[in-house]
C-alpha cells in the first residue's frame, strides 16, 4: 500500500506515457480494474466528467454493456472539450448503440427523473485533478445524486472532494464505496473524509510500478513497528543502551527539557544527560531525577565525548548565546543530532550549516517551522518540498503533523498512529526525546526516526481512549507499556 498526493499522482500518470502507454490503453486498465465491483449490479448509471476520470467510467460502461448489463451513460461538459482518451471511449460507446445522456439545462428533468432507476450511480465524473469549487451543471448533479436513495460509487476519489486534505468543496459526491486507483489519496487519511469515500478499495493497474520512484509514502502501523523494535539483552547494561545528550531547555521554557529527558528514559536510554541552566537542573531531580545534569555556560565539545547521539533545541531559548551555542554545536559535532524546536528556528538562519554537516542529522519541524526553510502553500507542495530538502541536504525530515510525514529524500512514510487529541504543549519535546533514545541506542537515524514517531503516537492513542485532551506527561507513562506491547510475543531479534 502506497499513499500520494495529488501532484505526485500526476507525475506518476505522465510517467507512465513517458513509458510508452498510450492514455486510452491506461483507460482500459482502469476499467478492468473497477468492473468486477458491479457484479451485483444489473442496472447501471454512469456519470462522466468531460476529462479522463469520466473516460474510465465510459470505458466500464463500454464493458459491463458487453457483459449484458442496463447501462446509460451520462455525460457532462461540452462536447468539443471532452479529452483524447474520453472523445475515444465515447465514439466506441455510440457505435456500439450505449444509450446515453447529454446533461444540459435542457436535460436535467430527464436525468433527475431516470436516476432512481437505477441499481447503482457511478461518479466518474472529476478525479484527483480537481482544486476548486462545484459549478453549474456539475454542481447540480451531485446535489440531486445526494439526494436520492441509490448506491454510489466513486471512481478513484468523490468528485468534490480534495485530494490532499479530505476535506470537501462547496458540494461533494457522498460514496457508499470509493474504488481508487493506483494509490491511496492522501485525502482518505483525514478520518473526516470517509463520510464521503464510504469504503475505500484499491486497485493497481496492470501495468509498470513507479511507485517508489515517485516518492509515494509507505504506512508505518504496529506491525512494522512490532519487527523494528529490538529486544534487551540479557546481560544489558547502562552502557548497552546509549549516552545521549540534551542541549535543552532555559529559564522560561524549563518544561521542555524536561519532558524530553523523561521521554528518553522512559524509552530505555542507559543514560540521559540534560545540559541546561540552573533552573532546569534543579527541577530535573524532582521530576527525573534518573537523568543527569551539567550546567551549560558555554560550548566545550570535550562534553560531548562518548555520546552516541544529541538532542538540541526543546525550549532552549531565542537569544544571543543559545545561537551561539547552536551554531558552534552543529558546526563541530560529529554525533548524530536530533534537532527540534528553537534550534531549528536558528538553523533556519544559518542555512549554510545545512550545506557542511558531518553527522547524521533528524530535523523535526511542524508545518510552520518547516516554512522558515522552504515557501510553500499547498499540502501536495509541502510534501515534494520536505522530499526535495531532505534529499538536498542529506538529512531525516520528520515533518510533524496529522500522519506525520518521514522523509530521508529516497523514501518516504506516513505514521499511522496518534490523533487530534495530541495537538497540546510539550508533544513535540516528547518526541525529540524518544527519538534521541533510540538515535543514542543504536537505530539508524531513519528507523529511530519512525519508530519513535508512531511509539509517540501509539502512547498518545492509549491516553486518548479515556480522556478528552492528551497531554505530554500522560504519554510519556505509557511509553514503557506500549514498548512492552510491540515487544510481546514476536521472535527475539539481539540488540546489536
Amino acid at each position: 500500500m502506497y499513499i500520494a498526493t495529488s501532484s505526485q499522482l500526476k507525475r506518476y500518470d505522465q510517467a507512465l506515457l513517458d513509458y510508452g502507454y498510450s492514455i486510452e490503453q491506461l483507460v482500459d486498465k482502469a476499467s478492468d480494474c473497477l468492473l468486477k465491483h458491479f457484479d451485483k449490479y444489473q442496472c447501471i448509471m454512469i456519470v462522466c466528467g468531460p476529462g479522463n476520470n469520466g473516460a474510465d467510467g465510459i470505458s466500464l460502461g463500454i464493458k459491463l454493456h458487453q457483459e449484458g448489463k442496463e447501462v446509460l451513460l451520462c455525460l457532462t461538459g461540452k462536447e468539443e472539450k471532452l479529452s483524447q482518451a474520453n472523445r475515444y471511449y465515447l465514439d466506441q460507446a455510440q457505435s456500439l448503440s450505449i444509450e446515453c445522456l447529454f446533461v444540459s439545462e435542457e436535460t436535467l428533468e430527464e436525468f433527475q427523473k431516470s436516476v432512481p432507476h437505477f441499481d447503482v450511480v457511478v461518479d466518474a465524473l472529476f478525479g484527483f485533478g480537481l482544486n476548486s469549487d462545484l459549478r453549474g451543471i456539475v454542481k447540480y448533479v451531485v446535489d440531486l445524486i445526494n439526494n436520492i436513495e441509490v448506491d454510489v460509487i466513486a471512481i478513484d476519489i468523490p468528485t468534490g472532494l480534495n485530494p490532499d486534505t479530505g476535506k470537501p468543496y462547496n458540494s461533494c459526491i457522498c460514496a457508499y464505496q470509493t474504488i481508487t486507483l493506483t494509490a491511496y489519496k492522501l485525502a482518505f487519511l483525514n478520518p473526516e473524509s470517509e463520510m464521503y469515500t464510504g469504503k475505500v478499495i484499491l486497485e493497481l493497474l496492470d501495468a509498470k510500478s513507479f511507485h517508489e520512484e515517485m516518492l509515494f509514502s509507505q504506512p508505518i502501523d504496529f506491525k512494522w513497528a512490532k519487527y523494528h523494535i529490538k529486544e534487551r539483552l540479557y546481560d544489558g547494561h547502562k552502557g548497552t543502551y546509549g549516552r545521549i545528550m540534551h542541549v535543552t531547555g532555559c529559564y522560561h521554557y524549563r518544561g521542555a527539557a524536561l519532558l524530553a529527558a523523561k521521554a528518553a528514559v522512559y524509552a530505555g536510554s542507559g543514560l540521559v544527560t540534560v545540559w541546561s541552566n540552573e533552573k532546569v537542573i534543579d527541577s530535573l531531580s524532582l521530576f527525573c531525577p534518573e537523568a543527569t545534569s551539567c550546567q551549560r555556560h558555554y560550548f566545550d565539545e570535550h562534553l560531548l565525548q562518548g555520546k552516541e547521539a544529541i538532542l538540541i533545541g526543546s525550549g532552549l531559548g531565542l537569544n544571543e548565546d543559545s545561537e551561539r551555542f547552536v551554531c558552534e554545536l552543529l558546526s563541530h559535532t560529529q554525533v548524530p543530532v536530533v534537532i527540534d524546536g528553537d534550534a531549528l528556528t536558528i538553523l533556519a538562519k544559518h542555512p549554510e550549516l545545512l550545506e557542511n554537516h558531518h553527522s547524521s542529522w533528524i530535523l523535526t519541524p511542524h508545518h510552520g517551522e518547516f516554512k522558515r526553510f522552504v515557501d510553500f502553500k499547498q499540502t501536495s507542495e509541502m510534501v515534494d518540498q520536505a522530499n526535495a530538502f531532505a534529499k538536498k541536504y542529506h538529512v531525516t525530515l520528520v515533518l510533524k503533523g496529522p500522519h506525520t510525514l518521514i522523509s530521508d529524500g529516497n523514501e518516504t512514510y506516513r505514521i499511522m498512529s496518534g490523533n487530534k487529541g495530541m495537538s497540546s504543549a510539550g508533544m513535540g519535546d516528547t518526541l525529540a526525546g524518544i527519538i534521541s533514545s533510540f538515535l543514542g541506542q543504536g537505530y539508524l537515524p531513519k528507523d529511530a526516526a519512525i519508530l519513535g514517531t508512531y511509539l509517540h503516537g501509539l502512547c498518545g492513542d492509549e491516553v486518548y481512549k479515556e480522556n478528552y485532551t492528551v497531554v505530554a506527561s500522560k504519554v510519556i507513562d505509557q511509553i514503557p507499556q506500549m514498548m512492552k506491547k510491540l515487544n510481546k510475543n514476536r521472535s527475539a531479534i539481539p540488540f546489536l
